[in-house]
């Protein structure tokens, strides 16, 4: 079974920097192509500690779907019969993770013929075989450390993150209010996002303390660590929450867990992502950021099966109260227009909250639509926050700032680096931190389906809905929900 996908229909073009950048500045970060090798180990039990690199090995890119070494997802149609262990083994298969809560259970070693047995049984809806696909591109992208870098950071300053070095760059967390919001609610304080993602560099100077490692994990087979190999999900992280040394973040007082599903390609699997999305459930996320995507063709053979996996899997986070966040993808498209025969997961799935991507030019006009970002706001995308661009003439921080790894195979970071970038992958985080500031806010009100209310109802209007949703993400707006009717807004940060 294929997936549809290719680099061009595939999120994410993010952290794209403009090439004349890096040049500008002197300096290309790596640029080779690297695929995990694969090592033997049991991922029933994910690692919760980060560590060191696994080994690599040079490969030329795979940009399409392919199986996952005879994995396959299987979905149960009622419960798990006594006799179901005994027949996969039968089968030549093993049970490698069980999902009782969605009925699902994921399978290795069935050929072709045994998987076609199992799926004979009364018990049993489906048997597809796990694919995986390219959830992020390999990146286009050149590191630059952003101009006047300090040689070292002081103490963090608390929960007003206006100290931060970078701050008065940072345009994204002004125009969506955050600042108003840090000081007049508790800016995220007890809530947990949880970043599904490459993982995330704990050792960075504005994550330092801010992972909680006992609720962070591995999927990744070939990668038992949530350490950031690449630095996607790292930038990612320290958009929602930081230290506030080098760069502000949203929720200020929010908890991180850093959950990985994709390798250091950005390639993961159907089932990987699933567990994902499921650990994170039951770690009690309030919000749970998916800064990946791709298209799927609905009409290839077994694609609905494996997508209905993943919807259960995002209907259990929202019944457990995670909000579950996703970026809409950087293709330009209308993805109103063709819903029905492709489809662009996880944004576009029900319960799922999918952000698009607006940007200045020059350092004016900040809430234009950016150039590559996906719109429609029937099926497209539920609202737009700041995700960054870089168009001739404009500004090189009209482009979102976010943390480098410094375990990353791709550009040279220490762990007080930052890296510029764009795309809808950086968009997405800012509503997952206003997540947390909105369920901080309304205590134990913090339902899912009322937090969604309230950052949507509190969304700026910044064009027509077909365009940009519900508009553009205002924190503080969207804190001030809990409040009685008439009363006043936030103050806005000047």
């Amino acid at each position: 079974m294929a997936a549809y996908s290719s680099p061009t229909l595939t999120l994410d073009v993010t952290m794209r920097i403009i090439r004349w950048l890096a040049v500008r500045a002197g300096r290309l970060g790596a640029t080779a192509l690297l695929v995990v090798g694969c090592a033997d180990r049991d991922p029933v039990a994910p690692s919760r500690a980060a560590g060191a690199p696994p080994s690599f090995r040079a490969s030329h890119p795979d940009h399409g779907a392919r199986a996952h070494r005879a994995r396959h997802v299987v979905t149960l149609a009622g419960g798990e019969r006594s006799d179901f262990e005994r027949k996969i083994q039968a089968l030549g298969g093993q049970v490698e993770r069980r999902h009782p809560e969605i009925g699902v259970v994921t399978i290795r070693g069935l050929s072709a013929g045994a998987a076609q047995a199992l799926a004979a049984r009364a018990d049993v809806a489906s048997v597809q075989s796990d694919t995986v696909l390219q959830w992020i591109p390999r990146p286009d992208l050149m590191f630059r450390q952003p101009r006047n870098g300090p040689a070292a950071f002081g103490a963090p300053q608390g929960t007003n993150e206006s100290f931060a070095f970078y701050f008065p760059d940072q345009w994204n967390m002004l125009v969506i209010q955050a600042p108003a919001a840090w000081t007049a609610t508790p800016a995220g304080n007890g809530r947990l996002v949880c970043v599904l993602d490459t993982g995330i560099d704990p050792d960075h100077v504005d994550l330092a303390g801010r992972v909680d490692l006992t609720r962070s994990a591995s999927f990744v087979e070939a990668e038992p660590t949530i350490q950031d190999f690449e630095s996607h999900g790292t930038f990612v992280a320290s958009i929602v929450s930081s230290n506030g040394l080098g760069i502000a973040s949203v929720a200020t007082d929010a908890r991180l867990c850093a959950i990985k599903v994709l390798d250091a390609t950005g390639s993961g699997s159907f089932a990987d992502v699933i567990a994902g999305i499921l650990f994170a459930a039951d770690e009690g996320a309030d919000a749970i950021n998916l800064s990946l995507g791709a298209y799927v063709d609905l009409k290839q053979r077994g694609v609905r099966q494996l997508v209905e996996a993943l919807q259960r899997a995002v209907d259990f986070a929202r019944r457990k109260g995670a909000v579950v966040v996703a970026a809409a993808g950087n293709d330009t498209i209308n993805l109103d227009r063709d819903s029905h025969s492709r489809l662009l997961i996880p944004a576009q799935l029900h319960h799922v909250v999918s952000v698009g991507a607006t940007a200045p030019f020059n350092q004016q006009h900040f809430d234009m639509l950016a150039g590559y970002s996906n719109f429609g706001g029937r099926t497209g995308i539920s609202l737009v926050a700041p995700g960054g661009d870089f168009l001739q003439g404009g500004s090189e921080f009209d482009l979102i700032l976010g943390a480098c790894s410094h375990t990353s195979l791709l550009f040279p970071c220490s762990t007080s680096d930052f890296l510029l970038g764009a795309g809808t992958s950086f968009a997405s985080p800012h509503v997952a931190g206003a997540v947390a500031v909105v369920a901080s806010q309304l205590g134990h009100k913090a339902r899912a389906d009322r937090v969604t209310d309230c950052i949507l109802r509190g969304a700026d209007d910044v064009g027509p809905k077909a365009i940009f949703g519900a508009g553009r993400l205002n924190v503080a707006n969207a804190a001030a929900c809990s409040k009685p009717r008439g009363s006043r807004p936030l103050a806005a940060a000047n």
